[in-house]
């Protein structure tokens, strides 16, 4: 794992080292002893910190005749530049050229000390964080974590209630904005260039093609011969050389897949994985499915699987927990991913694999496949589907309504007695809000495609993605750990992307590629699976549960200008004097049956009490 961090004066004034000091003081959590390389050359100052546990490059700084270089990197692509010292050789040679050539999981800043230009670059999906402040003709700061710009003096920390209720709506509005008004992320896929006395330059290296998807020609038998080949691949990549390597396991397809590939690497060279899973935690005789049933075929096949449930241990933290000063995301001790990401740093790991992002590439759940189909005249294999078993109804959902205008819909639904869908967990928390905040911006706009092929395009590009893998990248560097996503390998990624909807949905079947490609690596219980536990599902009882608590905090959080002046305080309490007791949201969960508006209530109370705890701690 490492950190970067550094400025430009781009006024030519020289750069100030003990700014730089600073900034990697506030980088570094408590009780981690990171090695930290500097480089300070005329008005730009350029730093490292290196966790030492995970061999991503021979060096951080290169510092070279011409060109200096902070980097957070794991290249798979290309071959002579898969260290810092390899990609300093390519940039010095190449510049903005070579960007195109890297693959892999990086965020760099390269100084290049003849033309006097930084370089700074992202890879495609985000997977390592890249924040900066940029004033034209004054100056650039950048850092892994927001609290490093912060740290040095040159940005003012204030917070943007703009980007809060986005994300309490669920409208991720672009990949550049941030917590903090001032602070921009590098998109996914970016690049910048700048220098003293001169413009700024940006564009993009890579982006997902839309010509090219769904575009390859080939068959189901070599398309998931191929995907096995490359998910393998992806998942070799990401282990490091030595130590143990933790990863999530729900019992789905994608988190299986990936632990069953990385325990079995490990094995030859008798090094240990440690798999943590999401457990219900059970709430009087209500167990929510949560008895590891869905994960015995896989701890069966690999007994050797160092394998550890996670549930929630402390209810009054979970609602009201401690939350990081850089992101909406709990630090709490008690917090399940804090409590993963302690237990495998404390036992010497130093990488958490995930199969973040396997739904919108490699594993694509099917939707829109029938539209795609539907629309493309693909009729023949549209009847074949509709014919399969248990997609009938899923069928006609998605192909209503192409084929009834909505008037036509809303009579059918009066005729049988059918209503509206309910609102979901962000319409809810819209009403949780000062109106002044909604103007402009709800109701809540419903923007993704209809088609599979427009849809993948969308979702791998979504910047609910790039949020998720941000989060875990932001809470991994407080452990000294990295986090890795094998499913989105940018070569797996565009092999799914050209392969056609159509293998996605076959005989019935979602994800049937993936399917496919992992026979001999899945048991046949979790390949052929159609559903899985959902490993969070208690969460609203736990809000209900702790009504009491929350009712108390809310009074206090009156007096907090912050919270008053972004939430109807009112309206959050009469939602939190109305929830069902916590029983009936237990007993609703664990049957299928009951109150579901409280479900969802409850949902939205607990993502409002969350913002609200991080504005008492940090606003």
């Amino acid at each position: 794992m490492r950190l970067i961090g550094g400025f430009l004066h781009l006024d030519g004034r020289p750069a100030e080292a003990a700014r730089l000091a600073a900034m990697a003081t506030a980088m570094t959590a408590p009780g981690l002893r990171p090695r930290i390389t500097s480089h300070v050359d005329g008005p730009v100052a350029l730093l490292t910190i290196d966790f030492g546990q995970v061999r991503e490059g021979t060096s951080l700084s290169p510092c070279e005749d011409s060109l200096a270089l902070a980097a957070d990197i794991r290249l798979d692509a290309p071959d002579q530049a898969r260290d810092a010292t390899g990609l300093a050789q390519l940039l010095a040679e190449q510049e903005i050229a070579g960007l195109e050539q890297l693959a892999g999981d990086f965020a760099f800043a390269a100084w290049n000390r003849q033309d006097r230009t930084l370089l700074c670059a992202r890879d495609g999906f985000g997977i390592r964080p890249f924040f900066f402040a940029h004033r034209p003709d004054d100056l650039f700061v950048f850092a892994s974590l927001p609290r490093g710009l912060h740290a040095t003096g040159l940005v003012t920390r204030s917070i943007d209630p703009d980007f809060l209720v986005s994300e309490l709506l669920f409208q991720f509005a672009g990949p550049e904005r941030s917590l903090f008004k001032g602070v921009e992320r590098l998109a996914p896929g970016g690049w910048l260039l700048l220098g003293p006395g001169r413009p700024a330059r940006s564009g993009r290296h890579w982006a997902p093609d839309p010509a090219q998807t769904g575009s390859r020609r080939i068959g189901p038998v070599d398309a998931a011969t191929e995907l096995s080949r490359l998910v393998e691949q992806a998942v070799r990549r990401r282990l490091p050389a030595e130590g143990p390597v933790a990863t999530h396991l729900s019992g789905g397809i994608d988190s299986s897949a990936i632990a069953i590939l990385a325990a079995r690497n490990l094995r030859s060279a008798k090094r240990e994985l440690l798999a943590y899973s999401h457990m219900p935690t059970a709430f009087g005789p209500y167990s929510f499915g949560g008895d590891g049933a869905y994960l015995a075929p896989v701890l069966q096949q690999e007994p050797d699987i160092a394998w550890q449930p996670v549930r929630i241990d402390a209810p009054a933290a979970f609602v009201l927990p401690a939350m990081d000063a850089d992101q909406l995301f709990p630090i709490d001790p008690s917090d399940r991913e804090n409590r993963i990401f302690a237990d495998a740093a404390g036992r010497g790991a130093a990488m958490l694999l995930s199969g973040w992002g396997g739904d919108e590439a490699a594993s694509y759940r099917q939707q829109g496949v029938l539209v795609e189909a539907l629309l493309s005249g693909h009729w023949l294999y549209l009847a074949s589907e509709l014919r399969s078993a248990g997609s009938v109804r899923a069928a006609w959902g998605e192909l209503s309504p192409f084929l009834m205008p909505d008037a036509v819909r809303a009579f059918v639904h009066r005729l049988t007695g059918r209503t509206s869908s309910p609102p979901g967990v962000a319409d809810l928390a819209a009403g949780l809000l000062r109106a002044k905040h909604l103007a402009g911006r709800y109701p809540l706009p419903s923007a993704m495609p209809a088609d599979a092929r427009r849809r993948r395009l969308s979702m791998l590009g979504g910047h609910g993605l790039t949020r998720r893998v941000e989060q875990w990248a932001l809470l991994s560097a407080r452990y000294g750990m990295s986090a890795g996503f094998p499913l989105l390998d940018r070569q797996l990624v565009e092999f799914a992307l050209s392969l056609p909807s159509e293998l996605f949905l076959r005989e019935g079947w979602s994800r049937r590629v993936f399917r496919d490609a992992m026979a001999g690596v899945l048991p046949e219980d979790i390949r052929w699976k159609r559903t899985k536990l959902d490993l969070v599902v208690e969460d609203p009882v736990y809000v209900a549960a702790q009504r009491p608590l929350l009712a108390e905090r809310l009074a206090a959080m009156r007096h907090r200008e912050a919270i008053a002046g972004l939430f109807d305080l009112d309206a959050v309490a009469a939602r939190l004097a109305a929830l069902p007791p916590a029983e009936i949201l237990a007993r609703t969960i664990d049957t299928g049956q009951g109150d579901w508006a409280g479900i969802e209530n409850a949902g939205s109370l607990m993502r409002a009490f969350k913002v609200m705890a991080y504005l008492e701690q940090h606003g």
